[in-house]
């Protein structure tokens, strides 16, 4: 008897952990010109969604915390963006400093897919040469 308690109780937190809504911590704006929100923690993982400069995400508490890396939610895509791609403030970018020239490069979808993936892959280092 005692361990049907038990496991109506593990129960019982398993299903509330499902079913507990993420907490909105805060909003970020992403920097860069495209990238995407992944599915895990790993550059590599599954693309869920487009972001671009100056798009705004939702920063949701976690109960993983893994380094670099946040929890966002963008529309109805929830997933990971690296913690660096990421800045308080509203950038200026490219789509609002020159929009003749953004609407003239006409990128669908499968191109801002490829320009994010390139992104998500850059280095970005600083050199010793003078």
């Amino acid at each position: 008897m005692e361990s049907m308690i038990r496991f109506g109780f593990v129960i019982l937190i398993l299903s509330f952990n499902l079913f507990a809504k993420d907490e909105e911590v805060g909003r970020l704006y992403y920097k860069n010109f495209l990238g995407h929100v992944h599915e895990n923690p790993s550059k590599d993982s599954t693309s869920k969604t487009v972001v671009q400069c100056s798009h705004s995400v939702k920063l949701l508490s976690s109960k993983n915390k893994i380094d670099g890396w946040v929890y966002v939610e963008v529309g109805e895509d929830k997933g990971y963006i690296e913690e660096k791609h990421l800045v308080v403030k509203r950038p200026d970018c490219l789509q609002q400093k020159y929009p003749k020239f953004y609407n003239q490069l006409d990128l669908n979808l499968s191109e801002m897919y490829f320009w994010g993936r390139l992104y998500d892959h850059y280095f970005e280092v600083e050199t010793r040469i003078k």
